[in-house]
């Protein structure tokens, strides 16, 4: 079952699906990209079940304001892929590579899909 800012995300990355994502993004990876969030990418542990971060744990991922890269679809897929060492890390909490869930290539490119539309009104 989806919280309601997921649900809203997921009719918002359907609806906008030819309007304006990232070259070589799908609806399909965004949909993908969203399940891994909430499950097996374990990105809701710190970022919250709603994206809008977890005090001291993961920062917000519905705004503008991006820590570790320019809110670029490929920005955000570089940070998913490298992590954030805890040193880099506000909270002094590091962010393995691939959430340290081992996250295939496709994977790792659909969740980045699904965090980019956070930030663009699908969160």
């Amino acid at each position: 079952m989806l919280v309601p800012a997921l649900a809203a995300a997921a009719v918002w990355s359907v609806a906008t699906a030819s309007q304006g994502l990232p070259a070589g993004v799908t609806a399909d990876m965004v949909r993908q990209g969203r399940q891994l969030f909430a499950g097996a990418g374990q990105c809701s542990t710190c970022h919250g079940a709603d994206a809008r971060g977890i005090s001291m744990q993961g920062g917000d991922l519905t705004d503008r304001a991006w820590n570790h890269s320019d809110g670029s679809y490929q920005g955000i897929l570089a940070t998913i892929e490298k992590g954030v060492p805890a040193e880099r890390s506000g909270t002094g909490i590091p962010m393995p590579p691939r959430a340290g869930a081992n996250l295939t290539d496709e994977q790792a490119r659909a969740l980045a899909a699904y965090v980019w539309t956070l930030s663009r009104g699908g969160g």
